[in-house]
């Protein structure tokens, strides 16, 4: 170690011995370090695109998956979606509940309800099937009034 200094000035510096046996041992003094910095660079004259789309593209992304949720609800799909909400909401499973179906007082008016629409559903499938009927028919006549054209044509041309 040199005259007139301390062992800590020894240490700091790396001269002499016993800075190298404290190194070693593990005793280090808490030391800073400093990184000189300048300012930081004006930032360049107008807009800046890329910090706009960045900050607008969060919103834009929310607004495209409302308009897609707005357009798939309003689908049949979404109907569908929508008519399942409203069933579990009354309390009913399903259509093999009997008419009976409806959570606490709003039981009777769900039946009520559900029956009239299920004699209407049976009135509308009547109709409809007196329509097939009725076209089943129709085809029929056709079919004759066809085959029997059919052996004119074959009968005539056959006699001559």
């Amino acid at each position: 170690m040199p005259s007139g200094s301390s062992p800590r000035v020894a240490r700091a510096s790396g001269s002499g011995r016993r800075a190298e046996a404290a190194e070693t041992r593990g005793e280090r003094e808490a030391y800073g370090v400093t990184t000189l910095q300048g300012p930081l660079p004006p930032p360049p004259p107008g807009l800046d695109w890329n910090f706009v789309l960045d900050q607008a593209m969060p919103i834009v992304a929310l607004i495209v998956v409302f308009i897609g949720l707005r357009w798939v609800l309003r689908t049949p799909v979404g109907e569908a979606l929508a008519e399942r909400i409203r069933t579990k909401v009354r309390g009913r499973v399903g259509w093999g509940t009997g008419g009976t179906g409806g959570a606490g007082g709003a039981g009777g008016a769900a039946t009520g309800e559900e029956a009239q629409r299920v004699a209407a559903l049976q009135d509308q499938v009547a109709q409809l099937h007196g329509q097939i009927v009725e076209l089943a028919e129709r085809l029929d006549f056709a079919e004759r009034m066809l085959a029997e054209r059919r052996e004119r044509r074959l009968g005539g041309g056959a006699g001559q």
